[in-house]
């Protein structure tokens, strides 16, 4: 038996039996992650599956290191299929729990006398200081540290959740970065992106695990370029943000306009690699190519606005893919010139999913006329509720 597999199965007796606490755990897991590198592919799987035999009832204290620790293993090659069902299964309660710790340490925190003091003080300086800006001066970590034993003795699963979150969510991460099918479930059950949308409001903060449950995969665009009457339908998976889906596209679909593709200049082919899925091994920037828009931009003659009018329509580069409004039931999205130079680091936010971006087929003359008469000719929605990270409830 190797280092590595002994290492292994201490670190499940460990994880099953019900003695092992935080500190314990801990070093269970440190030195699997030492020993990792040297491990086999077969040993690898197989840890996978070792780790596998805790579910459905792994304890809470041990969940986040055995996430991570499965997350390891499958960026190692390990076959993310083996556990990763099991983590999305047990990915409700551990948010359910870290929702409930943020809420109860909010009450604990409007509630303390030294708090209110505090808050009264600094409100000297700003009279519109209050709790919400207390706690994110102070951060939840600053509060959980001081309010989490008192919690733990009413409600022992909050802060335990709360414990593990970000190992457990490092974990799931890793799983969905190399898994469409692992991601096709995810989708399946909407509660988990619901859950986590209601962690990061509690939280008051975005979260990597939102981003990466949106991610899209095998879905239609139809993109459309009303000025140059040209268009395509194309199909994305594994893109996370609008950054990488703006240096896709330029990357993809300008060319030769002889040949039907778009006018302007191509990012460098190693921006286009890293946006695919090339290792990144160096920092590397690139600027957009076009205004991505909406639907609802496009005015009644069948043109975009110039300038920065109608910015409310914009699909901006933060967002998602998830944010594009889809018309008909096809996302559409609309290509300007840039009003004004943007510029961004390039890459990948999760490094580990590729990003994939298919030309299915070059629109014909015919169809870009009908596409664009239809939606020039539908009714607008308002621009503030056409906001689509409003609609969508982005972070």
């Amino acid at each position: 038996m190797s280092a590595f597999t002994s290492a292994v199965a201490e670190f499940i007796d460990a994880a099953r039996g019900d003695k092992a606490w935080v500190e314990e755990l801990n070093e269970h897991g440190q030195k699997f992650a030492k020993l990792l590198p040297r491990a086999t592919p077969t040993e690898v799987n197989d840890a996978l599956r070792q780790f596998a035999s805790l579910f459905p009832n792994l304890r809470p204290v041990a969940s986040g290191q055995v996430s991570i620790s499965c997350g390891s293993l499958v960026e190692r090659g390990g076959d993310p299929e083996i556990v990763g069902p099991a983590l999305l299964d047990l990915l409700p309660v551990l948010l359910h729990g870290v929702a409930d710790f943020y809420r109860l340490c909010e009450s604990r925190a409007a509630a303390d006398p030294e708090i209110a003091a505090e808050i009264t003080l600094r409100a000297q300086e700003n009279e519109e200081y209050d709790l919400e800006q207390y706690i994110a001066d102070e951060s939840w970590q600053a509060l959980g540290q001081r309010f989490g034993p008192f919690i733990f003795k009413h409600a022992p699963i909050p802060v335990l959740a709360h414990m593990a979150e970000e190992f457990y969510t490092l974990g799931v991460i890793a799983h969905l970065s190399r898994s469409k099918k692992l991601r096709a479930l995810a989708r399946s059950r909407p509660q988990l992106l619901e859950l986590s949308f209601s962690v990061d409001m509690a939280a008051r903060h975005g979260s990597f695990l939102t981003d990466m449950l949106r991610v899209l995969d095998d879905e239609r665009l139809v993109v459309l370029h009303p000025g140059e009457r040209k268009g395509f339908e194309v199909r994305i998976s594994g893109i996370a943000d609008n950054f990488q889906l703006h240096t896709l596209l330029a990357g993809t679909l300008i060319g030769n306009v002889k040949k039907g593709w778009l006018p302007g200049t191509k990012p460098d082919p190693k921006v286009v690699a890293q946006a695919h899925d090339a290792e990144i091994t160096e920092r590397l920037h690139t600027s957009g190519a076009f205004n991505l828009w909406n639907w609802p931009g496009l005015q009644p003659d069948g043109t975009l606005p110039t300038g920065q009018t109608g910015s409310d329509f914009w699909i901006w580069n933060e967002g998602n893919p998830g944010d594009i409004l889809p018309f008909e039931g096809v996302r559409v999205v609309l290509l300007s010139p840039p009003p004004y130079s943007r510029s961004w680091n390039a890459g990948r936010r999760f490094p580990n999913m590729p990003g994939e971006f298919v030309v299915e087929r070059t629109l014909t003359s015919e169809e870009v006329h009908d596409w664009l008469t239809r939606i020039a000719a539908a009714p607008k929605p308002q621009a503030a509720t056409a906001n689509s990270n409003e609609l969508l409830g982005s972070p």
